[in-house]
């Protein structure tokens, strides 16, 4: 007599993947502010009077390269307000932490304008 068995193989389940690991946070080191001091700045009257120079530096007081940088000029009456304005970009436009760009615009030579405000804006 024959004895016939059945059986099956059982093949292992292959392993779980592991746990994701834990998240958590931690704050970065601060990458560094653009900030700007202006000055100094002088004035100049072009040859025949009509056109007034204004020319100036911009320090980079920040903590990193700023680029793309522009500065406004606005010539300003006895009360403050704005007789003109306009704007440049200081050369270089890429100004290290530490030094400084130059810049010069014209305005009118308006009899009206008594002070300057200069701002720098940049990256």
């Amino acid at each position: 007599m024959l004895a016939v068995v059945a059986g099956a193989c059982a093949r292992p389940e292959p392993a779980p993947p592991p746990p994701p690991p834990p998240l958590s946070e931690a704050p970065l080191a601060e990458s560094g502010t653009a900030e700007f001091a202006i000055g100094p700045i002088a004035q100049r009257e072009s040859a025949d009077g009509r056109t007034l120079f204004v020319e100036g530096t911009v320090r980079n007081t920040g903590s990193r390269t700023s680029r793309q940088v522009k500065v406004w000029v606005e010539g300003l009456d006895a009360d403050g307000g704005t007789v003109a304005k306009t704007e440049a970009l200081p050369t270089p436009q890429e100004i290290p932490a530490g030094t400084s760009a130059s810049f010069v615009v014209e305005l009118p030579n308006d009899p009206a304008i008594k002070s300057f405000h200069v701002e720098a804006v940049g990256r």
